[in-house]
């Protein structure tokens, strides 16, 4: 699985965040409506699964409260599309970790330690990662 090297923690870089997400789901719509000039028929089953990926990834960046919606809106199935259900229930189980050095970075920020400064063992790679935080 990939990791996260870097959290956005400012509005510019939370919104710059945003706008990459809803230029990717603006891609998705330019793409899917192409295709649909040259195949009339075509359903929107792979705009929906596209745009879901899209915007889960971009709220998996943002981690904690961002991430959050996507739980939440997972356990709506009737409210949304199955393929964002689907994909939003990732946030449930399987969200990218942070990775080592920016789990040392992050130690040495709030804490002004290492994490081998604090404990007898620490293994910078998680076991688990969720919204809100992950196991080392």
């Amino acid at each position: 699985m990939k990791t996260i090297d870097k959290i956005p923690s400012t509005k510019i870089s939370r919104a710059t965040n945003i706008i990459k997400t809803g230029l990717k789901v603006g891609g998705n719509y330019i793409s899917h409506y192409g295709e649909k000039i040259v195949n009339p028929s075509k359903d929107r089953s792979s705009l929906d699964k596209n745009n879901a990926k899209d915007i889960y990834d971009g709220l998996s960046k943002m981690k904690g409260s961002a991430l959050k919606v996507a739980q939440m809106l997972s356990m709506e199935k009737n409210v949304i599309p199955q393929a964002y259900a689907n994909e939003f229930a990732q946030a449930q189980f399987s969200v990218p970790p942070l990775s080592p050095p920016l789990v040392v970075k992050t130690f040495r920020k709030y804490l002004d330690k290492s994490p081998l400064e604090i404990f007898d063992s620490f293994d910078t790679k998680s076991y688990r990662a969720a919204s809100m935080g992950q196991v080392h």
